[in-house]
């Protein structure tokens, strides 16, 4: 046993090639490298591995190339191919407007591809083009197609510059035809079907308006006490004061018809003429408010067999007043306040908004309208 293993190592001296390893993992003998400055370093090959649940996967060992410096190939790499032209993703659909052909994706005339940054500013721009001219390309000048010429949106209200047409302004005529004008709320019942009127009711109206300065103040005044009230409106006064009497319908008060320029000789005028001021403040009313007054007063009270019956055929109710603290000519507030104070039950009270300085009247109707309340009289619009 001895001689064997001093044979052994003489062997393992005289021959460099042979390597002989006692151990569990032998290894494979090499050559041994020479020396020299482009001589390259085998590692040695490691046994294979038993497999195992946690075995790793061998890649292959890249080819050494015949330098000097020998460097390792990796695998190559595919050429770099043309960028292809970005189309919106799945999630970002082009919008197609109910009226225009779907749009179809614009790529521009540039080898350069579309960046995505800049397709998403492109599908606002486009619906808001199409929107307003009509036209579904996002860019202008470029040969997009053209969007079909039909309208997105069909407008039906008239141009601006058209005043709209009034409907018929006034209700169907009374009848029989009426010769003297209403002055009560019994006789105003009998011409106009409804509900009889409380026997504690009064009616106010008001006339010579709009005035831009006291009909607001009267209407505020109106709607703190909760009183209905019946606004004769002259048509040149409706003229330029617009606003205002919108507010009046607005507010829910009844309006009257007062003719267009108050004549206060209305009564003595030819019936052309006469149905000329009534027609043109009618139309003037309706077209202002959206009201098409069924009353009428002429102004000053003046009347006629004639005019009443004029009127009463245009499909308009006459009416007149039962008390006149005659306002118009601003006697004094204690003067207005002592004739209004005495109205009763079943009268019709005129005061005035419009024609001068209505403060006067103002004033008054701030102790009138609660002292009236207090002493149990309810106001009643006319209808």
């Amino acid at each position: 046993m001895a001689a064997a293993t001093a044979a052994a190592s003489t062997a393992e001296e005289s021959d460099p090639t042979t390597v002989i390893s006692v151990g569990a993992e032998p290894t494979i003998a090499l050559p041994k490298p020479r020396l020299s400055p482009e001589s390259t370093v085998a590692l040695p090959v490691s046994r294979e591995s038993s497999p195992t649940s946690d075995s790793t996967v061998a890649l292959p060992i890249p080819a050494l190339q015949p330098t000097s410096d020998s460097t390792v190939a990796l695998p190559s790499v595919p050429a770099p191919r043309s960028a292809p032209t970005v189309a919106p993703p799945p999630a970002e659909p082009t919008i197609a407007l109910p009226t225009a052909p779907a749009a179809p994706t614009v790529v521009p005339p540039t080898s350069k591809p579309v960046a995505r940054r800049r397709l998403l500013w492109a599908i606002p721009a486009a619906a808001g083009a199409a929107l307003i001219g009509g036209t579904v390309a996002a860019l202008a000048g470029r040969g997009e197609p053209e969007a079909a010429k039909t309208p997105n949106l069909v407008v039906s209200e008239p141009a601006p510059s058209q005043s709209p047409t009034p409907a018929p302004t006034t209700p169907k005529p009374t009848t029989p035809v009426i010769k003297v004008p209403v002055h009560t709320l019994k006789d105003f019942r009998k011409l106009v079907p409804g509900d009889p009127f409380p026997t504690d009711a009064i009616a106010l109206t008001i006339d010579d308006g709009p005035h831009p300065v006291w009909t607001p103040q009267i209407l505020r005044l109106l709607e703190k006490h909760h009183v209905p009230a019946l606004f004769c409106m002259i048509g040149n006064q409706v003229l330029g004061h617009e606003p205002t009497a919108r507010d009046v319908a607005a507010d829910g008060h009844l309006i009257a018809n007062h003719t267009w320029s108050h004549p206060l000789k209305l009564a003595k005028l030819p019936p052309h003429v006469m149905l000329k001021e009534i027609h043109r403040a009618q139309d003037k009313i309706y077209s202002t408010t959206g009201v098409a007054p069924n009353l009428f007063r002429s102004p000053g009270g003046a009347w006629s067999n004639g005019l009443a019956e004029s009127v009463s055929k245009s499909g308009v109710i006459p009416m007149d007043w039962t008390t006149d603290p005659r306002d118009w000519a601003r006697p004094g507030v204690a003067h207005i306040t002592k004739r209004l104070l005495a109205a009763k039950p079943g009268q019709i009270l005129l005061c005035h908004d419009g024609g001068g300085d209505r403060s006067q009247t103002l004033a008054s109707l701030k102790t009138v309208i609660p002292a009236l309340q207090a002493k149990g009289l309810k106001f009643v619009a006319l209808m």
